[in-house]
């Protein structure tokens, strides 16, 4: 059976070579859009910042990792695309305060594991976690990537604001934890 649980240092060389895996370096730009790719570099020091953050997740089947969500807050990421996914986020919810939001992601399952609803499991799981401490989740999504956009669409999130960094566009997802833990019940 599949488990997810809260990463720890013991889980990074396979968190980071999923993640590699994940970005389809390998790929055209068409197979990209059609798999799936993760953005961004991270290193073992990154990662352990975000694992001292929210959290990382992981979806383990046995010792094998099958997924991971990663979760952050603002700043921790740096600039870009993570940075302007929080500052259109307060711009259009001036209500909810900065530390009251989460960024989701990257997020990746090994393919093997795909079309299985563990991404679903992990999205359930980080709500479950983090509802009590964060109002509002986030993610941001590259318009290219159109596997990721036609999967969170199903989820219980809002699909509002767009934005464009170095001439790439962007979709920003938000959700309320605690709908997402309810949606699913």
């Amino acid at each position: 059976p599949i488990t997810i649980d809260r990463s720890n240092v013991n889980d990074r060389a396979a968190i980071l070579r999923l993640m590699n895996e994940a970005r389809g370096d390998d790929l055209s730009g068409d197979e990209r859009a059609k798999r799936g790719f993760v953005q961004g570099q991270m290193d073992e020091a990154l990662l352990a910042l975000f694992q001292s953050g929210p959290g990382v997740f992981v979806a383990r089947d046995g010792s094998t990792l099958a997924g991971f969500c990663m979760t952050s807050v603002s700043g921790m990421a740096g600039g870009g695309p993570p940075a302007e996914t929080i500052n259109v986020i307060v711009r259009a919810m001036p209500e909810i305060p900065l530390d009251q939001i989460f960024l989701y992601g990257p997020v990746a399952v090994d393919r093997r594991y795909q079309g299985q609803g563990l991404l679903t499991r992990l999205l359930i799981h980080v709500c479950t976690e983090l509802r009590t401490q964060f109002q509002l989740g986030a993610l941001f999504i590259e318009h290219t990537n159109q596997k990721s956009l036609a999967i969170h669409r199903h989820y219980p999130m809002d699909e509002s604001i767009i934005f464009t960094f170095y001439d790439r566009s962007y979709t920003v997802f938000s959700f309320v934890p605690y709908n997402v833990v309810n949606h699913y019940r």
